[in-house]
């Protein structure tokens, strides 16, 4: 790796990324991720900025829209440059389940290669492995980290298990309840640090999301993400950092 490397990903699950919660509440918000999504893909599209969408599985199904979400796949499929992941077939908790279940969840009928853990609980990944994944999105240790002044980790991806592990370096907050209240330069000053680091190191810096992150406090949060995609995009003008999905960090992996 002779260059910085920024990398995001989506965990993008409608309603099931709810089940094990009270999920009645979460479904106003749900309503409105289609139209979030579209507009995340409007403004990757407009920077020439690809990433990966870890979609659960059962939401290439046909159903009850707030669970299922066929058009959501297509709309991802249809924009340049992005790539999509499991994010398992019904968002069961990886450190919860047996070997059979296990196997559900790691099915990969569409030959997908990057995978991204419900909740970051890793577990089983020798059967991913033999489902045909190449790579994970390893646990965030900064998920609850915003506000602290320290700068986002950046890392080289290793091998776990046979697979490239590429772990999360920052989560890119709601602006659900209190963290409405975050300035709102935060987010971005912290996203630059994680580039500039990884620029620096010759690492990777791996932002995710949830794009129901970007239903509270949107008109910011989206504003964020543009000012992060154009800069991200001078600097690999600069020729000084790349922007890849997890595959294909995997896939130029010499480790």
């Amino acid at each position: 790796m002779n260059k910085g490397v920024l990398c995001i990903s989506w965990d993008t699950e409608l309603l099931w990324g709810r089940r094990d919660l009270n999920w009645q509440k979460f479904v106003s918000r749900v309503r409105k991720e289609r139209e979030i999504i579209k507009n995340i893909l409007t403004i990757l599209k407009k920077y020439e900025i690809p990433t990966t969408w870890a979609v659960v599985g059962k939401m290439w199904q046909k159903g009850d829209p707030d669970w299922y979400g066929p058009d959501i796949v297509k709309m991802i499929k249809n924009t340049a440059g992005q790539e999509i992941g499991s994010h398992s077939y019904s968002h069961e908790l990886f450190d919860q389940i047996d070997t059979q279940t296990a196997k559900i969840e790691a099915q990969n009928p569409f030959k997908l290669k990057s995978f991204v853990f419900p909740k970051n609980k890793v577990g089983y990944l020798k059967i991913l492995k033999k489902n045909g994944f190449t790579t994970f999105r390893g646990p965030d240790k900064s998920e609850y980290e915003l506000l602290l002044p320290r700068v986002p980790l950046v890392y080289k991806p290793f091998i776990d298990n046979g697979l490239v592990n590429i772990p999360g370096s920052m989560y890119l907050v709601s602006g659900r309840g209190l963290r409405k209240f975050i300035p709102a330069g935060l987010r971005w000053l912290k996203v630059k640090m994680g580039i500039d680091g990884a620029i620096l190191e010759q690492k990777v810096f791996h932002i995710w999301a949830h794009p129901i992150d970007l239903v509270n406090d949107t008109e910011k949060i989206m504003a964020n993400l543009e000012r992060i995609c154009e800069y991200a995009s001078q600097k690999r003008g600069n020729k000084i950092l790349k922007i890849q999905t997890m595959g294909e960090i995997a896939s130029e992996s010499d480790l």
